[in-house]
């Protein structure tokens, strides 16, 4: 529904552009007519633009009451900016309808004799013009403000300065049209074509000169910088634990004098590593190099390989292992790094290039070690140009066994689905793995069968599990308390997303599918023995809510804890420039980065964020070396049991509440794993108080994070 919304909202403010101008334009050639005919048509003509923008007017205030019902968030801009214009110019319009009806009613008679010179002077008198240009100048700023990156932060304080700029501009247009009106008095209201073409030059002159000085200034703006360091980008902290009132940018400099005050020791990223001394229990060895490989309808590609397979060989460890992974670069031009996807390891092990290392060059070499604590189902890929790196390959599955974990009449099977490009620009090719084509597995019956989905994909990605009932054992490696069974319901997974299920199976055949915008990926079936049968796919099943199932259990903080810092973090989608260049971006609090807010913590912190997402685009976001606990969505708590997560799906529309504890020191990212909308700009970071990095990112260093 809020998409529909977005899309009527867009195709409105739009129109009314549209409709306003050509209002304005009829009306400005009415004090022109020769005769009192000819203008009773034109104002006939008039009429019905008008009565269409009026129209759309209506329909604009009934989607700010619709969005309304979404919460605040979704309609502050135009609360606070465009409609204390666009209501009070929509309303004034009125005005000049009434006084067209009196030079209506007084040239009924006498069709064919000139227009008289008082009607002439009222249809070039400001009264009559400005109300319509007034609401043309508030429908442009309406639709510049709700769908392109605009420079300022949203405050009472910037939007009076916007209502008082339009009234300036109001004010020159009353005395513009004045002088005008004048003219067209003495020059007996005679508009030779020259004079038009000179009128539309001079106008069409001014608007390339503002409009292309807008464009230089704004591309110039967004130009990246050559170098810059993580740990001394401006802090966006969230001042509640200070003074319980309001959220405050502070410059380095203050930050650095805060944490002074406060006597916060400053620790490098490269401090926090994982066990250094210890002998590692499993030792892997990951090569980064180029290879063709082959998917299972016989297409090839040139792939990014760790190891010369695509995906990259799974990592399976057991919970309390040390483990050690060396990354060597073959060929990898721009170079490599792997993070350990919703894994908390230390800082200095996460993976991200100019954050907590550089990337490592063709022939280098990194070795990460961490001990393996958490137990379930998680990947590893790459953190450097990840938007190209991933989608060509380099990543894997990284699977961590309980101790405990049963073997005896279990079937244990990952399903890393992805989605290949095999060529640049060509079309998505949705696979589980490398099958690209239905993949038939035979299962005896009655054995269990544990299905760990992984999703390596940037779109949420629907799976179905067809002809069995099912329990949804763990979300992103978190078991769930009490899982019951399910059937006939879709698993909406985000990307970056994993969920660990568990069925018996039985002596019919079973099929898992899946679907995102890539395409539909043909699954696998399971049998008990060899069979050409293939189980339905309900495309009219229910999606499945984590928020409600299973049983409630005890958590170490919950929706009414006291939280020591909290952030409203706004996910939109805007025009705008990026590096020079202009796209449809996608935002956090109205801004890409590196001007994206950096959530400063300090250890021990509770820490409570809000998703808001009123873009057109779903967000997996996803926060490194945390585990989220999800506390509501759309005001509405969990009632399940305890949904942890590491990477969040918030759709068009939705409104989470997630809180974590600041246990993990470090400079962690925390971005959309829509890679490509974070390679727009779509991340931010979370950094603890004191802690700093030497690395740096930009266009003249080696790191390139997304």
């Amino acid at each position: 529904m809020f998409k529909l919304i977005y899309l009527i909202d867009s195709i409105v403010l739009f129109l009314l552009i549209v409709m306003w101008a050509v209002v304005a334009n009829r009306l400005s050639r009415l004090s022109y007519r020769s005769t009192k005919k000819e203008l009773q048509r034109s104002i006939a003509r008039f009429m019905i633009p008008f009565f269409i923008a009026q129209g759309l007017v209506i329909a604009e205030v009934v989607i700010l009451f619709l969005l309304g019902t979404y919460g605040w968030e979704f309609i502050k801009e135009k609360v606070l900016l465009t409609m204390p214009l666009f209501i009070p110019s929509a309303i004034s319009t009125i005005v000049p309808l009434s006084m067209l009806r009196k030079i209506t009613s007084r040239i009924s008679e006498n069709l064919q004799s000139t227009v008289d010179e008082t009607d002439r002077k009222v249809l070039a008198s400001p009264g009559l013009m400005l109300p319509v240009q007034a609401a043309l100048i508030s429908s442009i700023a309406g639709c510049y403000f709700s769908y392109v990156v605009y420079p300022f932060e949203l405050n009472v304080l910037h939007a009076i300065i916007l209502w008082l700029s339009f009234a300036a501009v109001i004010v020159v247009l009353w005395f513009r049209q004045q002088r005008l009106s004048r003219k067209r008095v003495k020059a007996n209201y005679a508009m030779t074509v020259s004079t038009r073409l000179q009128h539309a030059v001079i106008s069409s002159a001014c608007l390339a000169i503002l409009i292309g000085g807008w464009y230089a200034l704004s591309m110039k703006a967004s130009m990246l910088p050559d170098r810059m360091n993580m740990g001394s980008m401006d802090d966006e902290m969230d001042m509640q634990a200070m003074n319980h009132s309001m959220n405050h940018t502070m410059n380095h400099t203050m930050s650095n004098t805060i944490r002074n005050t406060m006597n916060v020791k400053e620790i490098s990223v490269t401090a926090l590593t994982g066990p250094q001394t210890e002998k590692a229990d499993r030792h892997f060895e990951l090569v980064a190099q180029k290879k063709q490989v082959k998917l299972s309808s016989g297409k090839t590609m040139e792939a990014w390989t760790f190891n010369g397979i695509g995906p990259g060989p799974e990592l399976r460890v057991k919970q309390g292992q040390i483990v050690e992974v060396v990354l060597k670069n073959k060929d990898i031009e721009e170079g490599v790094t792997i993070h350990w996807h919703g894994y908390n390891v230390p800082n200095a092990e996460d993976g991200v290039a100019g954050v907590t290392q550089d990337s490592v060059p063709p022939g280098g070499t990194h070795v990460y070690r961490f001990e393996a604590k958490q137990a379930g189902t998680y990947w590893y890929h790459s953190h450097q140009q990840s938007a190209k790196q991933v989608i060509k390959g380099l990543f894997g599955s990284l699977i961590v066994e309980p101790n405990d974990f049963p073997q005896h009449n279990t079937k244990d099977i990952t399903v890393l689905s992805h989605a290949w490009q095999l060529s640049d620009g060509s079309a998505l090719t949705p696979t589980y793995g490398l099958k690209d084509t239905l993949d038939r597995q035979t299962i005896p019956a009655g054995t269990h069968v544990k299905l760990r989905l992984i999703n390596a994909q940037n779109y949420p990605q629907t799976f179905q599990l067809s002809g069995v009932p099912f329990e949804v054992t763990a979300i992103d490696g978190n078991e769930i308390h009490s899982p019951t069974d399910i059937k006939d319901q879709k698993l909406m997974i985000a990307g970056g997303g994993r969920y660990d299920i568990l069925f018996t199976m039985p002596k019919t055949p079973v099929r898992l599918s899946s679907r995102s915008e890539a395409g539909v990926t043909p699954g696998i079936v399971f049998s008990e023995a060899v069979t050409h049968s293939t189980p339905a796919i309900n495309e009219k099943n229910a999606v499945f809510d984590p928020g409600t199932y299973g049983e409630k259990q005890p958590t170490p903080f919950g929706i009414h804890s006291k939280f020591d810092r909290t952030f409203n973090i706004v996910l939109d989608s805007r025009f705008g420039f990026y590096n020079g260049k202009i796209y449809a971006l996608y935002t956090i609090n109205g801004r890409v980065f590196p001007d994206t807010p950096m959530l400063t913590v300090k250890e021990g912190d509770l820490v409570k964020t809000t998703f808001i997402n009123r873009g057109w685009d779903h967000h997996p976001m996803h926060l490194h070396g945390h585990t989220m606990l999800v506390l509501s969505r759309n005001g509405k708590p969990t009632t399940g049991s305890p949904w942890w997560t590491d990477s969040l799906d918030v759709a068009p529309g939705e409104v989470y509440e997630v809180a974590f504890q600041a246990d993990n020191p470090g400079i962690w990212m925390d971005h959309c794993h829509n890679l490509w909308h974070a390679e727009k700009g779509m991340t931010m970071h979370l950094s603890y108080e004191g802690i700093t990095t030497p690395f740096e990112v930009g266009k003249k260093t080696s790191n390139q994070p997304e």
